[in-house]
């Protein structure tokens, strides 16, 4: 089962990082590359909420404010050949700054994996971390 991290360094405190990241629908807000979803089964913030890009479903499994860690799941392969999908943000404090990585665990079949690991580091989470970088710069 591959596992993709990646992290970057913020000039921002955990707790003004995690209070954008710990909102299920605002990562339209803040990443480059996604819109801003439409939430179902509930507030954004809370364990079950769907976030639904166009035919695309991630729910919220895990929303931990001590550990400022969210993880969610795909309902569907969010076009992407995978099965059973699972990613996630942390947020932990870094001198004056904060660290936040985000990770992946999915399953594939061993020829698309290299193609999708490169799809989800390089066209989902580096641009996102990148953007945060730039959100949080001083």
């Amino acid at each position: 089962m591959p596992t993709i991290t990646t992290s970057a360094v913020l000039d921002a405190p955990a707790e003004e990082v995690w209070a954008l990241l710990r909102d299920f629908g605002a990562i339209g807000s803040w990443h480059p590359y996604l819109p801003p979803p439409a939430i179902e089964n509930g507030p954004a913030d809370r364990v079950g909420a769907v976030r639904v890009f166009g035919d695309h479903r991630e729910r919220l499994v895990a929303l931990d404010d001590v550990e400022r860690s969210t993880r969610f799941a795909f309902e569907d392969g969010g076009g992407l050949p995978v099965r059973d999908y699972v990613s996630g943000l942390r947020v932990s404090p870094a001198a004056e700054a904060s660290l936040v990585e985000w990770s992946a665990t999915f399953d594939c079949d061993e020829a698309d994996e290299p193609k999708v690991v490169a799809q989800v580091r390089d066209g989902v989470f580096l641009p996102g971390l990148a953007a945060l970088k730039a959100r949080f710069a001083r």
